[in-house]
């Protein structure tokens, strides 16, 4: 499907109003008929934002969140905020889409067409609520189910977290719906929906928040006037000041002061780039011929497409087909992207480039930047994306060939045992998520650290999310209750922070080198 996307401080935001949300996620559920894939639509306000990112460029508050609102299908702007932002970075969202008009809009639009949904989360009873005030309102609307589990997405309770969702799924899998909705609030529905992706049978999950209070009439929504404004987050101040205020003002706070150096970067270098034509269609003539890598075993080759980006890679361009002829590159190729023209790319830019990164990981190739120098290294970083491109940038064509060889025997996910005198080493390999824990055998894991202490080495261990870090409490948990260590060593950034966002430290004892950790052991043997 095509889409128009921008990036604000990270985070993909789809350019579409109402209509058509409601059109695409529509043309998902026929999707569905076809390939079956679960698919995933997020609502995005400045919560969102500041639960996502730090003050810092160079750090990402909750990796997980961050990770799956990239990789969602669709992402809607909930909040004026979110598109003021957009005017400011001088790409406009038509309109905001919030979860409280868009699952009234679903509701009748699936009434209409005969699709039903089903109603996950929400305090007791408010799903039964909102469920029995939209089917008053469309007597044609099918309820699939309500349900109002209680879900585990951080502490020691991760363990078994998967499980324990099991009767959940196998609940909304019977009924069939059409459409999710899950109203656990931000991040924990996004999580949820993540850890389950691969087992749910159901075309469309939205997470909506709080939106089953604002149907039912628990929480009152602003008058229409003062929502065309964008003021609806003062209006909902004066409902609960105690609870609301320091929440909203301190969210906002944060929120300005993460996105104003994007912003005035953003105007200076479009000063500086000058106010030509934008979008040049001959950019894309350059080096388009594939390039035939070394075999990295027998059977296989790379080929490679090269790209020369034009100079101002931005909305302009993207509106000139520059954005669907690069789509259309990396359907069959390794899209090599050459930047040694460009001074300039705006949010669109950024959006099309997470896009085809998107693209490319769920073909099992792989997108690749060349020449990336100062002024575009600045663009990524105050628009928060360093993070995703930073091991995607080479200095030349040779680095590429010479990666794609490495990565031609790398598994999403590996570990290796190594046995030492009184303790084994096991080191991690890669991405380990919810998809790799469903293959992941355990047992056999178990039994190659059993009996014997152990250091889990994360050096080489790229992601973790929540799902993965139940591996690591069941891996300790056996070893304790045998009276064994289990010591984790070089943790990234990132899996650090994921250990502190779910509250899982204090379980581990944690090293910053293997000699440190060996250290440690020997101590206590």
């Amino acid at each position: 499907m095509n889409r128009e996307t921008i990036i604000i401080l990270g985070i993909p935001i789809d350019n579409l109003d109402m209509d058509a949300t409601v059109d695409r996620i529509f043309s998902m559920i026929e999707s569905f008929k076809s390939d079956s894939v679960a698919r995933q639509v997020a609502t995005v306000n400045v919560d969102f934002v500041v639960n996502t990112l730090t003050w810092r460029l160079d750090r990402i508050r909750h990796p997980e969140l961050i990770d799956i609102l990239r990789r969602a299908d669709l992402v809607t702007a909930d909040g004026m905020p979110i598109v003021w932002i957009s005017r400011l970075l001088g790409n406009p969202l038509g309109e905001r889409v919030t979860g409280a008009d868009l699952v009234p809009r679903l509701a009748e639009h699936a009434a209409s067409q005969g699709k039903s949904i089903y109603f996950l989360g929400g305090r007791e009873g408010v799903g039964q609520s909102a469920a029995e005030a939209l089917t008053k309102r469309y007597p044609q609307l099918q309820i699939a189910g309500i349900d109002s589990p209680f879900v585990h997405v951080e502490n020691e309770s991760l363990e078994w977290a998967a499980e324990d969702d099991l009767p959940v799924i196998a609940r909304i899998n019977q009924a069939k719906p059409d459409i999710l909705l899950i109203a656990f609030g931000n991040p924990k529905q996004e999580v949820w929906f993540h850890r389950n992706r691969n087992r749910l049978q159901v075309p469309v999950s939205i997470g909506v928040g709080g939106t089953f209070e604002f149907i039912v009439g628990t929480v009152r929504r602003a008058p229409p006037w003062i929502q065309k404004t964008g003021f609806e987050w003062l209006f909902r101040i004066t409902q609960d000041p105690k609870r609301l205020w320091k929440r909203y003002f301190v969210g906002f706070f944060k929120f300005g002061l993460m996105v104003l150096p994007a912003i005035m970067y953003h105007r200076y270098r479009r000063m500086v780039a000058g106010s030509g034509e934008a979008g040049d269609p001959d950019s894309l003539s350059g080096h388009t011929e594939p390039v035939q890598a070394e075999p990295v075993q027998e059977t296989s080759c790379c080929c490679f497409r090269i790209i020369r980006m034009p100079r101002r890679f931005d909305v302009s361009f993207l509106h000139g087909n520059g954005g669907g002829t690069l789509e259309a590159q990396s359907a069959n190729a390794q899209l090599v992207l050459d930047f040694n023209d460009t001074t300039f790319i705006d949010s669109s830019g950024l959006g099309l480039l997470v896009r085809l990164w998107r693209q490319t990981s769920q073909n099992t190739r792989t997108i690749f930047f060349l020449n990336i120098g100062p002024v575009l290294e600045r663009f990524f970083k105050l628009n928060r994306m360093w993070d995703l491109f930073k091991d995607h940038i080479f200095s030349d064509f040779e680095e590429i060939t010479a990666s794609m060889k490495d990565a031609g025997t790398r598994l999403p996910f590996s570990y290796a045992v190594q046995i030492e005198p009184g303790f084994n080493i096991l080191k991690l390999y890669g991405r380990l998520d919810a998809a790799q824990m469903s293959a992941l055998d355990l047992e056999a894991m178990l039994n190659d650290i059993s009996q014997s202490h152990a250091i889990l080495d994360l050096e080489e261990l790229d992601f973790v999310d929540s799902s993965g870090l139940a591996l690591f409490i069941k891996l300790q948990k056996p070893l304790a209750q045998a009276e064994k260590q289990l010591i984790l060593c070089n943790p990234k950034d990132p899996v650090k922070q994921m250990l502190r966002i779910t509250r899982l430290t204090k379980l581990f004892a944690l090293t910053p080198d293997l000699p440190s950790a060996e250290k440690r052991l020997e101590q206590s043997l």
